[in-house]
């Protein structure tokens, strides 16, 4: 038994960077630590430099219902200014040219994250979400989410991450024949239980320390077969499907 909530993160674009800067700014496969947890700071109303330690205490299982495909927006700061009104450079100066920068995001991508931890922390995200201070974001303020981003508050979390529609359209069935099942990655932060002494997949620099530094972290990648009924669809038909089924385990 697992006390979590259920989020997901769907939308035209998300960006998950990391802690590369600079004029690419790239983005993630998947949600990252750190800007989920940078998510979970905004509906609570948290100031930037606030103590995150309680969020950091959550661990993170990710379901990937669609990865996405990525797609790069070309950006400018600046241009076509006096020097006066360009951007400050860091010895006071001003830059004179425009900046340039390459963004990259994930567009048409969709997620379903479970959050597990204690019971008082699940509790203050779950009312937070309901309720946001601030509204929450996929990655960037620039990327709202398309749909719900709190699904569910429970004590089986891990299951109905397994059981909850999948974001994706249902596969062609065979002539003849029933549709086959959809094979789904998911990013744990442990090894499966059944493979306890499996080594991770790799490690991920998205943990956020003081002073803006980093730190790593192992996942583990792992797919699972659904079955093709799990499939809720897409847009509208999705969000019927998911109405539908929350209202089920809430029955």
């Amino acid at each position: 038994m697992s006390r979590g909530v259920l989020l997901h993160l769907s939308g035209p674009l998300q960006s998950w960077g990391g802690p590369k800067g600079g004029k690419v700014r790239d983005t993630y496969p998947v949600p990252t630590r750190s800007g989920v947890t940078g998510m979970l700071a905004a509906v609570l109303g948290r100031p930037r430099g606030s103590d995150i330690g309680d969020l950091e205490e959550l661990s993170h299982l990710v379901r990937v219902d669609r990865p996405g495909k990525r797609v790069r927006d070309f950006q400018t700061v600046g241009g076509g200014l006096p020097k006066e009104r360009t951007v400050v450079t860091a010895g006071g100066d001003r830059r004179g040219d425009a900046l340039l920068f390459d963004s990259w995001y994930l567009a048409d991508a969709a997620f379903t994250v479970a959050l597990f931890g204690p019971d008082e922390v699940v509790a203050q995200v779950a009312g937070a979400l309901r309720c946001p201070h601030f509204p929450p974001y996929l990655g960037r303020r620039s990327c709202p989410p398309a749909t719900p981003v709190l699904i569910a508050e429970s004590d089986e979390v891990e299951d109905l991450l397994l059981r909850m529609p999948l974001h994706r359209p249902k596969p062609q069935a065979p002539w003849g024949k029933e549709a086959p099942p959809v094979r789904v990655a998911y990013i744990a932060e442990r090894a499966p239980a059944a493979e306890p002494g499996r080594p991770a997949t790799r490690h991920v620099p998205d943990v956020g320390l003081a002073g803006r530094s980093w730190t790593s972290r192992p996942v583990w990648e792992s797919h699972r077969s659904h079955p093709a009924e799990q499939c809720g669809g897409y847009g509208t038909e999705f969000v019927s499907t998911l109405t539908a089924w929350r209202e089920g385990i809430a029955a």
